[in-house]
């Protein structure tokens, strides 16, 4: 004990600096992550501004609602060049946009597919004409913390509206060997939806049109 006091006697002034470097080090750090996270909600909240002006236009216009998602990785690189590089997937990407989340932004990714029942009452992508149930529209979900900056007039390239954002997703549902690479796509996840049994045009909004398919649905 009588050792531990001298120690703290001799080195008072070391022990100090300590503690008052910990502390100023501690608020800092905390200072900017709240500065971080404030920081993200107003990029989300510019991105998610910018997205719904969009679509506005695109549903009182009757636009098309086609965009190219524009690969960050590779726009300064060799855009309008599309072949696809294996390490950093393709300069852009056609979807069309869907809707707005509070995490991100709903594009249909891909054409719809159809829907079976199999015998065992699980959902199947495959399956017989007679035990088809429906058409499902897959939809991929960009995280508004992936996208840079949208321009809604385009270039001379595509006339469609442009969306620059940071291909970090993984590929998962198409060649095997693309489910090995970590990135290379805009979606962080694929969701399924169908055509509504309810929607009603005339009053609902347009995004009610799809429903959610909740149930898993199988490859085989």
């Amino acid at each position: 004990m009588n050792v531990s006091l001298e120690w703290l006697q001799a080195n008072y002034g070391w022990v100090l600096s300590l503690i008052i470097q910990s502390f100023i080090a501690y608020h800092i750090f905390f200072l900017s992550k709240r500065l971080s996270t404030r920081a993200k909600l107003e990029h989300k909240e510019k991105i998610k501004q910018q997205a719904e002006k969009l679509l506005s236009e695109i549903h009182k216009r009757g636009l098309n609602s086609e965009v190219y998602l524009v690969n960050l990785s590779r726009y300064f690189k060799d855009y309008p060049s599309n072949k696809e590089k294996r390490m950093s997937g393709y300069s852009h990407i056609k979807a069309e946009i869907k809707a707005t989340r509070f995490d991100g932004i709903d594009f249909f990714a891909e054409m719809p597919r159809e829907v079976y029942r199999r015998p065992d009452g699980k959902l199947s992508f495959k399956g017989k004409t007679k035990d088809k149930l429906f058409n499902t529209y897959p939809v991929g979900l960009v995280p508004y913390d992936w996208i840079e900056y949208i321009d809604p007039e385009g270039d001379e390239y595509g006339y469609v509206p442009l969306i620059y954002c940071h291909f970090k997703g993984r590929v998962y549902w198409w060649k095997f060997w693309k489910r090995l690479l970590f990135f290379g796509y805009p979606y962080k996840k694929l969701f399924y939806y169908k055509l509504s049994d309810v929607y009603d045009k005339k009053n609902d909004p347009y995004d009610m049109k799809y429903s959610y398919i909740s149930e898993k649905i199988f490859n085989n």
